[in-house]
C-alpha cells in the first residue's frame, strides 16, 4: 500500500479526495495548517505550515507521493500569492527533493490559460495567459514541476483543475467540472505512470461541452466517469444562457476560459485576446 501525501488537506478539494484516494487503496498522510480530526482507516493527519521546510521534509520521509493542494486559492493580493503560491511550493517541492519523495501531482488550474477566448477548445500546448494573479501563482507551480521533473527526475504530473465538486454549478462549470472519482484518477496515474516524467492535463470529467482538447490525458490512461450533460437541465434551470448578442453575452465572463476571473479588473478592449 503506497502512502500519498497531501498538502492542503483540510480544503475542500484535498476533503473530497480522501474517500476515493482510499478506495483506489493509498494510505493517506494529511498535511495543513489546520488540524483534521476525522482520520478514518489508513489516514493519518499532522499539522505542518507548506511554508516551512523543515518540517515538510520530515513529513515527507517515507511517503510515495505527494499530492500538492496548498495555495492561496482566491485572486488574493500579492503578497497572500507570494506567500502560499510562491513560497510554498517551493519550500513542497525542496522538500520533497531532499526526503527523495519520487512524484508529485501539482494542483494546477485551468485558470493559468483564462484569457484564452472560447472560440476553440485548448490543449496543454496552449500559451499560458493567467486570468488574474491565483493563475499567475499556478502557472509558478507548473514552472516548478517542469524544472524538479527535468533537472532533479522527479515524476510529476501537474493537473489544470476546472472545478471539483459533486456536480457542476453553473454553464461555465458544464465544460470545466471534475468529478471527485475522477480527479482521484488522474492522481493515481501520477502515482503510478511508469514512463511518466513531466506532463501537463485538464483535471476535467467528461462531456460534449468540452472546453479543453484533454488528449493527452487519454493518452496517460484516463478514462473519467462523470457525466456534465446529465445536470445540463439542472444547471441553465437556474443559470439560463444570456440572450445571444446582448451585452451580457458578450462579456468577458461569457466568452473566456476564465469567467469571472477575466472580467475582474480587465482593461480595454477585448479584442486584443483574439
Amino acid at each position: 500500500m503506497k502512502t500519498i501525501a497531501i498538502t492542503g488537506a483540510a480544503g475542500s478539494v484535498g476533503t473530497g479526495l480522501r474517500a476515493p484516494l482510499l478506495a483506489l487503496g493509498y494510505r493517506l498522510l494529511l498535511l495543513d495548517i489546520r488540524e483534521i480530526a476525522d482520520c478514518r482507516e489508513h489516514e493519518q493527519a499532522r499539522v505542518v505550515d507548506c511554508t516551512d521546510k523543515d518540517k515538510l521534509i520530515e513529513a515527507f520521509k517515507g511517503v510515495d507521493g505527494i499530492v500538492h493542494l496548498s495555495a492561496c486559492t482566491t485572486d488574493a493580493a500579492w503578497d497572500q500569492q507570494v506567500k502560499l503560491s510562491v513560497e510554498g511550493c517551493i519550500a513542497v517541492f525542496e522538500a520533497a527533493r531532499e526526503a527523495g519523495v519520487p512524484r508529485i501531482a501539482y494542483a494546477s488550474s485551468n485558470h493559468v490559460v483564462g484569457l484564452h477566448p472560447r472560440v476553440r477548445d485548448i490543449d496543454n500546448q496552449v500559451q499560458m495567459r493567467p486570468d488574474g494573479r491565483y493563475g499567475v501563482g499556478k502557472a509558478f507551480g507548473e514552472l516548478m514541476s517542469s524544472l524538479y521533473a527535468y533537472k532533479f527526475g522527479l515524476k510529476i504530473l501537474a493537473i489544470r483543475i476546472g472545478n471539483a465538486n459533486d456536480k457542476p454549478i453553473d454553464r461555465r462549470r458544464l465544460g470545466n467540472w471534475i468529478w471527485w472519482k475522477d480527479l482521484a484518477q488522474l492522481i493515481s496515474i501520477g502515482m503510478e505512470r511508469e514512463d511518466l516524467i513531466y506532463e501537463v492535463v485538464y483535471g476535467v470529467s467528461d462531456t460534449t461541452r468540452r472546453q479543453f482538447d484533454n488528449s493527452r490525458a487519454y493518452a496517460l490512461g484516463y478514462r473519467p466517469e462523470g457525466r456534465p450533460d446529465e445536470h445540463v437541465d439542472e444547471v441553465y434551470a437556474i443559470d439560463p444562457p444570456p440572450v445571444p448578442g446582448s451585452e451580457a453575452a458578450l462579456a468577458l465572463r461569457e466568452t473566456t476560459f476564465g469567467g469571472d476571473f477575466s472580467q475582474w479588473e480587465f482593461v480595454g478592449s477585448p479584442q486584443r485576446l483574439y
